[in-house]
C-alpha cells in the first residue's frame, strides 16, 4: 500500500487519511517493529476504533499517549512537533536490515534491499503527513493545540541537529499538499546511519561491555585536548593516528604509558569528543573481559563506524594469563582484527606484564620467558610516555588552567602555593594541577 500525498482543507488533514495511514502500518516489512512500539500501537488501536469507544475513555487514551509523547521531547530536548520527534526517534534506533547495511556504507540502490525499503518509508512518510495538530483535530481535542510547536524546556542542541534534518523533505507544502520525494528521504535515511550509527551507536559515543552485550555511557567525560595542558607531541601522535583510523588507512594500537594522573585516559577521552562526529565510538573494558574479545569483536564487525577498545590501567601480574588472549586477538591470532577496530590502553608501566627477578636470574630459557612477558607490550605499535612533568612544566599547567578559570591572584603566590599543594598532596602532575585550581575555586566560592 503506498501513501503518496494527502489534500488538506484549512491546514487540517482528512480524516479517512489518517484512518489510512495507520491502517497501512501492517504491511510494513524493514521497520515492521515499529508496529510493537507501545505508543504506536495504542495511537493505532484507538485511531482505529475510534467508534467503538465512548468519548471519556477516547479523550483519557489520547491523553496518555500525549503525555508519552511530552516525556520523549522532555528527555530528548527537543522542539517543534512532539508526534514527528517521536517517530524520528523510532526509525533511527531502529536495527534492522537495512539500518545495518546503511551503517556500513553498503546500500546499492538496484538492490531488492533498497526497493523494499522504499515501500516502507513510502509507509512511513503518510505518520510525518499527520501532524500533531492533526491528531488533535482528529479527536477533537484543540484547546490542546497550544501544544504546537512544542518548545522543550531545556534544549539538548546535539539533539536538534540530528532530528533536524532527517526526514525534512517530507515536511515542505506546496499549495496545502504534501510532497513526498521518498528516493531523498532514504537517501538521507542511509546517510544518517553512516554518519551517527544505527539504534544503540547514535545514542551515545561510549560504550562498556556487560552480560555479553553493549552498554550505553549515558554521561560521557566532556574533557577536550584544551583542558590536557601539556604532553602536545603525545597528543599530537595520538590524534594524527587516530584521523588514519578514520580515514580507512592504517593505524596503530596505542599504549599509553607513564605516572599517575599525567592525562593518559584524559587524552583518549579528548580524543572521542574531538571525533565523535565523525563515526568514532569508545567502548571501555577491564582485564577480566579480555576472555570476552572475540564475542565483543564478532559484534562489531558486524557494524559500520570506528571503535576504539580502551583498557584504562592495563596491567598484568605474573600469574595472571589473560594477556595471552589479548595478544592472540590483537596480532597473530588466527582470526583477523576488524580494520574498523583498535585496541588503546593506558598504563602505568611500560612492560604490561610484571616481571619477577627469578625470570632474570634464570639462566634456563631466560630470554623465552623475558621476550614472552614482552610481547604484549610490542604488539602496540604506537607507544606515547607521558612523564611526570619538571617542576616548570607543572608550574606551566596550574598557571593555564588558572587562565582558563579566570582566577585572579599575584603569579608567585599562585606558584609557592601550587607548590605546597604537590608537597602535601599527590605531587606534580596534570590531575595534581587540577585538584589544586578546584582547592583554590572552593575557596574562592
Amino acid at each position: 500500500m503506498t501513501i503518496e500525498q494527502s489534500s488538506r482543507n484549512d491546514n487540517v488533514i482528512d480524516k479517512n487519511y489518517i484512518l489510512k495511514v495507520f491502517s497501512s502500518l501492517n504491511s510494513l516489512i524493514i521497520y515492521r517493529d515499529l508496529n510493537k512500539d507501545e505508543i504506536i500501537f495504542d495511537l493505532k488501536n484507538i485511531i482505529l476504533n475510534k467508534d467503538d469507544l465512548d468519548k471519556s475513555s477516547l479523550k483519557k487514551k489520547f491523553i496518555d499517549i500525549t503525555a508519552r509523547l511530552i516525556k520523549f521531547s522532555e528527555k530528548k530536548g527537543l522542539n517543534d512537533d512532539i508526534w514527528h520527534n517521536y517517530i524520528k526517534g523510532i526509525i533511527i534506533n531502529d536495527l534492522n536490515s537495512f539500518s545495518e547495511q546503511a551503517e556500513k556504507g553498503e546500500i546499492n540502490r538496484d538492490s531488492s534491499l533498497y526497493n523494499i525499503t522504499l515501500k516502507d518509508i513510502e509507509l512511513l512518510a503518510g505518520l510525518f503527513n499527520i501532524s500533531f495538530l492533526d491528531l488533535l483535530d482528529f479527536f477533537k481535542m484543540n484547546h490542546y493545540s497550544f501544544l504546537y510547536p512544542y518548545k522543550a524546556n531545556k534544549e539538548k542542541q546535539n539533539n536538534l541537529e540530528i532530528y533536524k534534518d532527517l526526514f525534512s523533505s517530507i515536511e515542505n507544502i506546496k499549495d496545502k499538499v504534501f510532497i513526498l520525494d521518498t528516493h531523498k528521504i532514504i537517501n538521507s535515511l542511509s546517510e544518517f546511519y553512516k554518519k551517527n550509527g544505527a539504534s544503540l551507536l547514535n545514542k551515545s559515543s561510549a560504550f562498556y561491555w556487560k552480560n555479553s552485550s553493549l552498554k550505553i555511557v549515558k554521561n560521557p567525560d566532556k574533557i577536550t585536548f584544551n583542558e590536557i595542558i601539556a604532553y602536545q607531541k603525545q597528543k599530537d601522535k595520538l590524534i594524527s593516528n587516530t584521523e588514519s583510523f578514520l580515514k580507512g588507512k592504517k593505524a596503530h594500537n596505542v599504549l599509553l604509558y607513564g605516572d599517575s594522573g599525567t592525562g593518559k585516559s584524559s587524552s583518549v577521552k579528548a580524543l572521542l569528543n574531538k571525533y565523535k562526529n565523525q563515526g568514532l565510538r569508545l567502548i571501555e573494558i577491564n582485564s577480566e573481559q579480555i576472555k570476552e574479545l572475540p564475542q565483543i569483536l564478532e559484534y562489531l564487525s558486524q557494524r559500520g563506524l570506528y571503535f576504539i577498545i580502551f583498557m584504562d590501567d592495563l596491567s598484568f601480574e605474573e600469574f595472571e594469563t589473560e594477556y595471552k588472549y589479548l595478544k592472540a586477538v590483537m596480532e597473530g591470532g588466527i582470526e583477523l582484527k576488524p580494520d574498523n577496530v583498535l585496541f588503546y590502553a593506558t598504563s602505568n608501566r611500560r612492560h604490561l606484564v610484571r616481571e619477577k627477578w627469578q625470570d632474570r636470574e634464570s639462566e634456563v630459557h631466560k630470554n623465552d620467558i623475558l621476550n614472552e612477558k614482552l610481547s604484549l607490550s610490542e604488539r602496540f605499535g604506537l607507544t606515547l610516555m607521558y612523564n611526570t612533568p619538571a617542576q616548570e612544566e607543572y608550574l606551566k599547567i596550574v598557571r593555564e588552567i588558572s587562565e582558563q578559570e579566570n582566577i585572579k591572584i599575584d603569579r608567585n603566590k599562585l606558584e609557592e602555593k601550587a607548590l605546597e599543594w604537590s608537597k602535601w598532596n599527590n605531587g606534580r602532575s596534570g590531575r595534581s594541577a587540577r585538584q589544586f585550581i578546584d582547592e583554590l575555586l572552593k575557596n574562592r566560592n
